[in-house]
């Protein structure tokens, strides 16, 4: 009994010396550029997951919003534009073969990350005024890079000139504002208010009131999202994502 309540203690001391060396612990004056870099990349507030494809044989029930056709979001597919998908027309594969999509998802309003980004190169454009409204989560991964045109800087190009598509993605964010959602245990999910996306690196940040507030006695919060035939679903625990003492998100 004492050598197993020793081992137990053992442990817990391993992990508090490991957490304890963890950037996010230290003085942010501190950070080095790895340190900046660790925050941004893989943290409580930056983690990694995969988006992935319905299979075939999957029957899903139908998403709890409109899903506009590739044609609408400019996006053709292998079998046209009017495959149907708006995930740049990959559509279902064979039973058997479910492939993923790496994804970065971030909390790009969480006071960490954004003393983080400061201490790098091109920083992250996420206001103090926009951080005190919204809780914003971006999603790194989903959307090719410069896979649009930004509205305002469309060309006389056509889609063939480049492969890059000159119409504004708004139906495509549409669809992902109807989609998404900020799932909590006992407490209505969370809708978005906005969602933008960056078409220079394809990056989408999503928009949340805090005016329905998340607490860190919340076991957990899941980021839920649909994009096409991609399903998203990432956890995070806010008692993981205490920054000096507080709660930041």
């Amino acid at each position: 009994m004492g050598f197993r309540i020793g081992a137990v203690a053992g442990v817990a001391l391993l992990a508090g010396l490991l957490f304890a060396s963890e950037p996010w612990t230290k003085d942010p004056q501190k950070w080095t550029a790895a340190d900046a870099q660790r925050i941004l990349n893989s943290s409580p507030w930056a983690q990694s997951t995969n988006a992935t494809f319905a299979n075939e044989q999957d029957n899903e029930p139908p998403p709890p919003g409109p899903l506009p056709g590739a044609a609408q979001a400019g996006m053709a597919g292998p079998r046209g534009a009017a495959d149907g998908h708006w995930d740049g027309g990959v559509g279902r594969v064979p039973p058997g073969r479910v492939p993923s999509l790496p994804l970065l998802i971030r909390w790009d309003s969480a006071l960490p990350i954004r003393e983080a980004a400061g201490r790098v190169s091109g920083g992250i454009a996420v206001s103090a005024d926009d951080a005190a409204k919204d809780y914003v989560i971006s999603i790194a991964g989903l959307v090719a890079a410069k896979r649009y045109r930004d509205a305002g800087q469309l060309s006389g190009k056509s889609r063939s000139d480049d492969g890059v598509d000159a119409r504004d993605p708004e139906e495509l964010l549409e669809g992902l504002m109807a989609n998404t959602r900020l799932v909590r245990r006992g407490r209505q999910a969370l809708s978005p208010e906005n969602v933008k996306l960056d078409s220079e690196t394809g990056v989408v940040h999503v928009y949340f009131p805090r005016a329905d507030r998340i607490f860190a006695g919340e076991k957990e919060v899941v980021l839920t999202t649909r994009f096409g035939s991609l399903t998203v679903r990432k956890i995070f625990r806010p008692v993981d994502m205490i920054y000096r003492g507080r709660l930041e998100l």
